[in-house]
């Protein structure tokens, strides 16, 4: 352990050194402080079903800064250190390339979890709405993590050329967004398309979060187990696949 702290706080001071890098995360961030400080989008809208414009965009925003963290920046980064011979050159040093992996991936969740807790947060110095119940809304944000961290190194293993991989992150990455109902909120969907983009892990996360919004609703456990099935799939490919070289 003494090595992977040692690798995570040399990322951690090397990722400041890149502040562009936070920009994926920053952007979301600073959308849903907008948001909530529009005194309209804080008061309950039938076109979100009930929720304020402000509640209906926070899961939206999440998991645009869980995706663009684990789909897009991940597997540049990651795919970089590869291409340039540092993971090839760690396994021969005591400290090894799957402690910098681990220090890595635990950077990447910590961006994510922060990026997660600041827009789940914003409404509240503005008198908005956050989530009824935080815990559960806390397991999705958890869940969506795992599973795009898990992407993200999945995407890293097959497409040897980071910028390749970084590329095609977005691509699926916005397929996410639009599950998570970003241009088109996801209670007018059409049934189909509802069972389809419930099936994505964006579109699943999204609908633990905003039943979370709501007072005493009730759990989507389809939606757990989407969650948790792309979360414990992704993590299993990305340890059969992924190579240091």
């Amino acid at each position: 352990m003494s090595a992977t702290t040692a690798l995570f706080r040399n990322e951690v001071r090397m990722f400041t050194r890149s502040p562009a890098s936070l920009i994926w995360a920053l952007l979301p961030m600073l959308a849903a402080v907008v948001i909530a400080a529009i005194p309209a989008a804080r008061n309950p809208n039938p076109a979100f079903g009930g929720l304020s414009v402000s509640q209906a965009y926070t899961p939206t925003l999440t998991i645009f800064a869980i995706s663009m963290t684990g789909l897009v920046l991940l597997p540049q980064l990651l795919g970089d250190y590869r291409e340039m011979g540092f993971l090839r050159r760690l396994r021969t040093t005591p400290a090894s390339a799957a402690d910098l992996l681990k220090a890595f991936l635990a950077l990447m969740a910590a961006l994510c979890l922060l990026a997660a807790l600041v827009i789940g947060l914003a409404p509240l110095p503005f008198g908005g709405a956050v989530a009824a119940a935080p815990l559960r809304y806390t397991v999705a944000v958890l869940l969506s993590t795992a599973a795009f961290l898990a992407l993200g190194t999945v995407l890293c293993a097959v497409i040897p050329n980071p910028k390749a991989a970084s590329g095609v992150g977005t691509a699926v990455a916005a397929t996410q967004w639009f599950a998570a109902g970003m241009w088109f909120p996801r209670h007018l969907f059409p049934e189909w398309l509802s069972l389809l983009t419930d099936l994505l892990p964006g579109g699943a996360a999204t609908t633990l979060m905003s039943e979370a919004m709501v007072p005493g609703a009730a759990t989507n456990w389809l939606a757990v187990a989407v969650c948790g099935g792309w979360s414990a799939v992704g993590i299993l490919v990305a340890l059969k696949t992924f190579r240091w070289e």
